[in-house]
């Protein structure tokens, strides 16, 4: 199958199904997608989307950047749209990243460590588990494809799309090379000195590339901490996001073939 899809202006859109999973079926094709943001779409971009029948849209971006570059959709196409749900004392300008890049990066490592330690804490972070537990809410209700999305769709969609995988039952070493598809999916190292000259007139402050490649690539460290943080998937899935074993079973139903 093609499973990076190709779009004059979103970046990293992948089909992540057609998976084999550990009791030998396999995750339907067209029905799980995960892309970078929608903002810049072209109007042949909404009609690729438009023939997608996707039904949910899971847009883990913070309030600034959603404000800042608004998701383009289909006309006449509706959608559920999950919103990542800000906590009250969240900044209003800049999402957290933005911040730790404009303040506190000054070494690669830096970057690196900022990136492990994002990993490590999003499973457990409250305004994250709520987006996880509607986007797997909606999939055991429907069965209808969907979309996640971040802004470049590696980190944040990285984690939710591992963990729906996790929960299809597809074997971890196959989750680590769909997320590493980002490294063939995007020519990042193009986009590192263009990134570089912006950022550093946007902060006032010179940010070389190599400071940011820690940002800009994947890693399997960095998935490996999500991993991690989840622990046991019966428990995680059960107890800490509350959702059911007859609600996994329905999503088995949907997304798995017989």
């Amino acid at each position: 199958m093609t499973r990076i899809l190709s779009f004059d202006n979103i970046l990293n859109f992948r089909d992540f199904g057609d998976y084999p999973t550990t009791d030998g079926r396999h995750v339907k094709a067209g029905r799980l997608f995960r892309s970078a943001h929608l903002a810049s779409a072209s109007e042949t971009d909404l009609e690729k989307i438009a023939a997608l029948n996707i039904g949910l849209v899971s847009d883990l971006r913070h309030k600034p950047e959603r404000t800042r570059q608004p998701n383009r959709w289909p006309d006449g196409r509706a959608a559920k749209v999950v919103e990542f749900p800000d906590p009250p004392n969240a900044s209003e300008t800049m999402a957290p990243h933005e911040a730790f890049t404009k303040y506190d990066l000054q070494h690669a490592n830096d970057a690196r460590n900022y990136m492990r330690g994002s990993y490590l804490a999003r499973p457990n972070d409250p305004a994250f588990q709520s987006s996880f537990v509607q986007t797997l809410r909606f999939m055991a209700d429907t069965g209808e494809p969907i979309l996640i999305h971040c802004a470049a769709g590696k980190d944040r969609t990285g984690t939710l799309a591992a963990l729906i995988l996790g929960v299809l039952g597809v074997p971890q070493e196959v989750i680590m090379e769909d997320y590493m598809l980002t490294m063939t999916a995007v020519d990042i190292e193009a986009y590192l000195t263009p990134a570089s000259k912006m950022m550093s007139q946007k902060y006032e402050r010179e940010l070389h590339p190599d400071m940011l490649r820690p940002l800009f690539h994947v890693e399997p460290d960095y998935l490996a901490q999500s991993l991690d943080a989840i622990g046991d998937l019966d428990n995680y899935l059960h107890k800490t996001l509350g959702l059911t074993e007859a609600e996994r079973l329905k999503m088995s139903d949907h997304y798995l073939t017989p």
